[in-house]
Protein backbone atom coordinates (compact mmCIF):
# COMPACT_ATOMS: atom_id res chain seq x y z
CA UNK A 1 0.00 0.00 0.00
CA UNK A 2 2.93 2.32 0.58
CA UNK A 3 4.03 1.70 -2.98
CA UNK A 4 0.55 2.71 -4.16
CA UNK A 5 0.82 5.89 -2.09
CA UNK A 6 4.17 6.75 -3.65
CA UNK A 7 2.85 5.99 -7.15
CA UNK A 8 -0.13 8.32 -6.60
CA UNK A 9 2.28 11.04 -5.43
CA UNK A 10 4.38 10.45 -8.55
CA UNK A 11 1.27 10.75 -10.72
CA UNK A 12 0.27 14.04 -9.14
CA UNK A 13 3.71 15.64 -9.24
CA UNK A 14 4.48 14.30 -12.72
CA UNK A 15 1.25 15.63 -14.20
CA UNK A 16 1.81 18.95 -12.46
CA UNK A 17 5.35 19.19 -13.81
CA UNK A 18 4.31 18.18 -17.33
CA UNK A 19 1.39 20.62 -17.51
CA UNK A 20 3.04 23.46 -15.57
CA UNK A 21 2.53 25.96 -18.40
CA UNK A 22 -1.21 25.32 -18.76
CA UNK A 23 -4.01 27.11 -16.94
CA UNK A 24 -5.73 24.46 -14.86
CA UNK A 25 -9.48 24.43 -14.45
CA UNK A 26 -11.15 23.93 -11.09
CA UNK A 27 -12.06 20.27 -11.67
CA UNK A 28 -8.44 19.42 -12.56
CA UNK A 29 -7.19 21.01 -9.35
CA UNK A 30 -9.83 19.20 -7.28
CA UNK A 31 -9.06 15.85 -8.94
CA UNK A 32 -5.34 16.09 -8.28
CA UNK A 33 -5.93 17.39 -4.74
CA UNK A 34 -8.06 14.28 -4.09
CA UNK A 35 -5.37 12.02 -5.56
CA UNK A 36 -2.62 13.70 -3.52
CA UNK A 37 -4.62 13.54 -0.29
CA UNK A 38 -5.31 9.83 -0.90
CA UNK A 39 -1.59 9.35 -1.40
CA UNK A 40 -0.76 11.20 1.83
CA UNK A 41 -3.36 9.17 3.75
CA UNK A 42 -2.01 5.85 2.47
CA UNK A 43 1.57 6.79 3.24
CA UNK A 44 0.66 8.01 6.72
CA UNK A 45 -1.50 5.04 7.71
CA UNK A 46 0.69 2.26 6.37
CA UNK A 47 3.91 4.01 7.42
CA UNK A 48 2.59 4.08 10.97
CA UNK A 49 1.62 0.38 10.77
CA UNK A 50 5.08 -0.56 9.49
CA UNK A 51 6.71 1.53 12.20
CA UNK A 52 4.67 -0.02 15.01
CA UNK A 53 5.22 -3.56 13.68
CA UNK A 54 8.98 -3.03 13.76
CA UNK A 55 9.13 -1.24 17.13
CA UNK A 56 10.61 -3.08 20.13
CA UNK A 57 8.12 -3.97 22.87
CA UNK A 58 7.48 -1.10 25.26
CA UNK A 59 9.02 1.55 22.97
CA UNK A 60 5.98 2.20 20.74
CA UNK A 61 5.32 5.68 22.14
CA UNK A 62 8.89 6.89 21.71
CA UNK A 63 9.06 5.61 18.15
CA UNK A 64 5.68 7.18 17.30
CA UNK A 65 6.82 10.57 18.60
CA UNK A 66 10.07 10.26 16.64
CA UNK A 67 8.08 9.35 13.51
CA UNK A 68 5.80 12.38 13.97
CA UNK A 69 8.77 14.74 14.39
CA UNK A 70 10.48 13.42 11.26
CA UNK A 71 7.26 13.81 9.27
CA UNK A 72 6.84 17.38 10.58
CA UNK A 73 10.44 18.20 9.64
CA UNK A 74 9.85 16.82 6.14
CA UNK A 75 6.66 18.85 5.80
CA UNK A 76 8.40 22.04 6.90
CA UNK A 77 11.26 21.38 4.48
CA UNK A 78 8.78 20.82 1.65
CA UNK A 79 6.98 24.07 2.40
CA UNK A 80 10.32 25.91 2.62
CA UNK A 81 11.37 24.64 -0.81
CA UNK A 82 7.98 25.51 -2.29
CA UNK A 83 8.02 28.98 -0.71
CA UNK A 84 11.60 29.74 -1.72
CA UNK A 85 10.77 29.16 -5.35
CA UNK A 86 7.52 31.13 -5.50
CA UNK A 87 6.40 31.86 -9.02
CA UNK A 88 8.26 28.81 -10.31
CA UNK A 89 5.97 25.83 -9.80
CA UNK A 90 8.23 23.49 -11.76
CA UNK A 91 10.78 23.46 -8.91
CA UNK A 92 8.16 22.36 -6.37
CA UNK A 93 6.76 19.67 -8.65
CA UNK A 94 10.27 18.50 -9.57
CA UNK A 95 11.37 18.20 -5.94
CA UNK A 96 8.15 16.35 -5.12
CA UNK A 97 8.69 13.96 -8.02
CA UNK A 98 12.29 13.25 -6.97
CA UNK A 99 11.27 12.72 -3.33
CA UNK A 100 8.58 10.20 -4.33
CA UNK A 101 11.04 8.42 -6.64
CA UNK A 102 13.63 8.17 -3.85
CA UNK A 103 10.93 6.88 -1.50
CA UNK A 104 9.98 4.15 -3.97
CA UNK A 105 13.60 3.12 -4.45
CA UNK A 106 14.18 2.93 -0.70
CA UNK A 107 10.96 0.96 -0.21
CA UNK A 108 11.81 -1.55 -2.94
CA UNK A 109 15.56 -1.95 -2.55
CA UNK A 110 15.81 -1.18 1.18
CA UNK A 111 14.50 -4.63 2.11
CA UNK A 112 11.76 -3.14 4.28
CA UNK A 113 9.36 -5.78 5.54
CA UNK A 114 6.80 -6.18 8.31
CA UNK A 115 7.85 -9.76 9.11
CA UNK A 116 11.58 -9.06 9.27
CA UNK A 117 11.05 -6.01 11.46
CA UNK A 118 8.59 -7.81 13.71
CA UNK A 119 11.07 -10.68 14.20
CA UNK A 120 13.88 -8.19 14.96
CA UNK A 121 11.66 -6.33 17.43
CA UNK A 122 10.82 -9.57 19.23
CA UNK A 123 7.15 -9.73 18.33
CA UNK A 124 7.60 -13.13 16.63
CA UNK A 125 9.69 -15.98 17.87
CA UNK A 126 11.24 -18.83 15.95
CA UNK A 127 8.91 -21.78 15.39
CA UNK A 128 5.96 -19.85 16.80
CA UNK A 129 2.51 -20.89 15.71
CA UNK A 130 -0.40 -18.57 15.94
CA UNK A 131 -3.86 -19.77 15.01
CA UNK A 132 -6.71 -17.67 13.75
CA UNK A 133 -8.93 -16.06 16.41
CA UNK A 134 -11.98 -16.83 14.24
CA UNK A 135 -13.56 -20.19 15.14
CA UNK A 136 -13.44 -22.68 12.31
CA UNK A 137 -10.45 -21.21 10.51
CA UNK A 138 -7.51 -23.49 10.96
CA UNK A 139 -4.86 -21.40 9.23
CA UNK A 140 -1.66 -20.82 11.11
CA UNK A 141 1.49 -18.84 10.58
CA UNK A 142 4.72 -20.71 11.10
CA UNK A 143 7.86 -18.61 11.26
CA UNK A 144 11.13 -20.51 10.94
CA UNK A 145 14.42 -18.87 11.79
CA UNK A 146 16.28 -20.29 8.78
CA UNK A 147 13.74 -18.81 6.36
CA UNK A 148 14.71 -15.27 7.31
CA UNK A 149 18.49 -15.54 7.78
CA UNK A 150 19.16 -14.02 4.34
CA UNK A 151 16.75 -11.10 4.81
CA UNK A 152 17.32 -10.13 8.44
Amino acid sequence: MQLLGFLLALLTSGMGFYYKEKNWQRHHVLLFAAIQSTSAGLLHAFGRVLLLDCTPLGKEGAFSVWHSWVKALGTCTGFAVASASSGNVSTAFGVSFLAATIGILILIFGNISDVGGAMWAGHLHEDSEKGSPVPGLDTSIIIKEHAHKGTA
